[in-house]
C-alpha cells in the first residue's frame, strides 16, 4: 500500500442497484441488492461520520482495506446480514468493476485471523455505496463475541493512478483500531498508522443469534453445522456440535492465526444428524500449544464453518 494525500473531495450518492457481472472465469457472479433501512430485528454498524469524503488510490492486487466493528455486549452471537462498501474516484463515472472478494473476520488488531465468510467478485459501481446482501449465501456469517472485522481485497490495481476507483473514506479524522489495512510487504496494520486520515466508508447489518431464532434457521438451511465451542475460552479440553442434514464425510481441523493447521480432529464419513468433536489444545504431534487465538473449521458437503477458540494455559 502507497497512501497518497487527498487531492480530491467526493461527495457519495445514492446505493448501487445492479448486478454484479464477474469479469474473470475465477470470479462468482453474486447480486448487489439495494440498500434498505434495517428491519426492527436489524441493527446497522459503523464507523465513518459526516459528509466530505475522499478516495484512496493506493492499494495494489491483493492487499486489503476494512473496518473493525464491534457491536454492544448483549447482542452477541450476532449474524451479519448485509455490508456496505463505498467506491469512488476522483472524477466519477468509471466503469463498474470486479474485485476479489469481501472477507468477514471474527477478530480485529493486531490480525483479524482467518476469514470465516468469503463473497467472491463483488461488482463495484463508481460512485456509490455498494450494498451486499449476504443473508441468503451460502457460509458461517455469525460473530460470537467481540470485534469483527469486514474487508475488500483488491484484484484491481489502483497505486498511482488517479484515475482509478478505490474504497473512500471520510474527512473528520481516522479512529485508531476501528480501521485496518493488509499492505504488501507487511501484512495487517492499523490504517491512521499508515496515514489515511479517516474512517473507510463501510458498514454492516446484523441481527442477533436467539436459540430460537437465526442460528435455529441457519441450522435448518444449511447442509452443514458447525455450532460455538465451549467452554471458550478453555485450558484443558473443548468441545464443539456439528450437524449434518445428509449422509457424508466431514473433516474438523484447527488452525492458528497465521493460517497455518495444527491439528486434525476429524476426518472421516458421518451419518446425517448431529455429532460432537472435542480438541485438547494439543498439535498433531501431540504436544500441548501456547495460549493464544485458534480457529476450528468444519468442511462438509461442500460447506465450511469457522469457530475462534480462545487456548488458555
Amino acid at each position: 500500500m502507497r497512501y497518497l494525500a487527498d487531492r480530491a473531495k467526493y461527495a457519495l450518492r445514492p446505493v448501487s442497484r445492479h448486478s454484479a457481472t464477474p469479469a474473470m472465469a475465477l470470479l462468482l457472479a453474486v447480486t448487489v441488492f439495494t440498500m434498505a433501512p434495517p428491519a426492527a430485528s436489524q441493527t446497522l454498524i459503523q464507523n465513518f461520520d459526516g459528509g466530505g469524503q475522499a478516495v484512496c488510490p493506493c492499494f495494489v492486487p491483493s492487499e486489503r482495506a476494512g473496518v473493525v466493528l464491534q457491536a454492544p455486549a448483549q447482542d452477541y452471537p450476532l449474524k451479519i446480514l448485509e455490508v456496505g462498501i463505498a467506491w469512488g474516484s476522483y472524477f466519477n463515472g468509471n466503469p463498474a468493476q470486479v474485485e476479489h472478494s469481501i472477507k468477514i473476520y471474527e477478530g480485529g488488531l493486531p490480525d483479524p485471523g482467518v476469514h470465516i465468510f468469503e463473497l467472491l467478485g463483488p461488482q463495484m459501481s463508481d460512485g456509490f455505496i455498494n450494498a451486499f446482501n449476504i443473508d441468503p449465501l451460502p457460509g458461517n456469517k455469525t460473530i460470537d463475541s467481540g470485534p469483527f472485522t469486514i474487508a475488500i481485497e483488491f484484484f484491481n490495481q489502483s497505486s498511482g493512478n488517479f484515475y482509478a476507483s478505490s474504497v473512500v473514506h471520510d474527512a473528520n479524522g481516522c479512529q485508531p483500531g476501528k480501521n485496518v489495512v493488509y499492505a504488501l510487504p507487511g501484512g495487517w496494520g492499523d490504517a491512521c498508522a499508515l496515514g489515511v486520515t479517516g474512517d473507510w466508508v463501510m458498514y454492516a447489518v446484523y441481527e442477533t443469534v436467539t436459540a430460537t431464532g437465526v442460528e435455529e434457521r441457519m441450522v435448518a438451511s444449511a447442509p452443514a453445522f458447525l455450532a460455538p465451542a465451549a467452554p471458550n475460552p478453555f485450558g484443558g479440553v473443548t468441545e464443539a456440535g456439528i450437524f449434518l442434514a445428509e449422509p457424508g464425510h466431514a473433516t474438523v481441523a484447527v488452525y492458528d492465526v497465521r493460517g497455518r493447521r495444527v491439528a486434525r480432529i476429524l476426518d472421516t464419513t458421518l451419518g446425517a444428524g448431529t455429532h460432537r468433536v472435542s480438541w485438547d489444545g494439543r498439535d498433531e504431534n501431540g504436544e500441548s500449544l501456547t495460549s493464544g487465538v485458534y480457529f476450528m473449521r468444519l468442511q462438509a458437503a461442500g460447506h465450511t464453518q469457522v469457530r475462534k477458540l480462545a487456548l488458555t494455559r
